[in-house]
């Protein structure tokens, strides 16, 4: 998620030379998105940019990542998940695969930040069935990593770090988050 920052930010700053403010709102948006992830302080300044940047635009997929990403921001402090049932129900509508696997994503780490460990296997559930339409598998994988769940048999996916070091430091990222949840109840 580190590198992903980067190179948004990276793309961002492209997309502004260049005057193009769709690119600039894309990128921007995901941007969000990683920081939601690792760094919910930052995401504030981050999600409220990236809407600033959609204003006026008509780009779905993108406001969806945006909302996606308020949403991961608040992992492990929300009451219920009521906004994502929401968010599921347009992003579906939408047809728009990417963003229903990310919010399955979102979801996943808040599951995972509270210990909810059945709730992190119906969202694997879930990432399994968009799995099936031929991306995002290793979601899956990333969700066992995030609640410290092991893999049901050996996964397909190739990690560039190597497995354990890709689901320690997605492990490292819920751990992070556990001590906001005492900070917001």
């Amino acid at each position: 998620m580190n590198q992903a920052a980067t190179a948004f930010t990276a793309a961002r700053t492209e997309a502004e030379q260049h005057g193009n403010t769709g690119e600039q709102a894309i990128a921007q948006a995901h941007l969000a998105l990683a920081y939601a992830f690792t760094d919910p302080d930052q995401a504030d300044d981050e999600i409220a940019l990236a809407e600033q940047l959609l204003a006026g635009l008509d780009q779905r997929a993108t406001a969806l990542t945006v909302q996606v990403a308020a949403l991961a921001r608040e992992a492990g402090t929300l009451a219920d998940l009521a906004g994502a049932r929401a968010l599921r129900t347009e992003i579906r509508a939408a047809g728009i695969t990417s963003a229903e696997a990310v919010l399955e994503l979102a979801a996943a780490l808040h599951h995972a930040v509270l210990g909810e460990h059945d709730k992190v296997r119906t969202v694997i559930e879930r990432l399994h069935a968009l799995a099936e339409r031929g991306d995002y598998a290793y979601y899956a994988d990333i969700a066992h990593y995030m609640a410290g769940l092991p893999l049901p048999a050996p996964s397909p996916t190739t990690w560039l770090d190597g497995p354990d070091t890709v689901r320690t430091l997605w492990r490292q990222l819920v751990e992070g988050r556990q001590p906001r949840i005492s900070e917001h109840r």
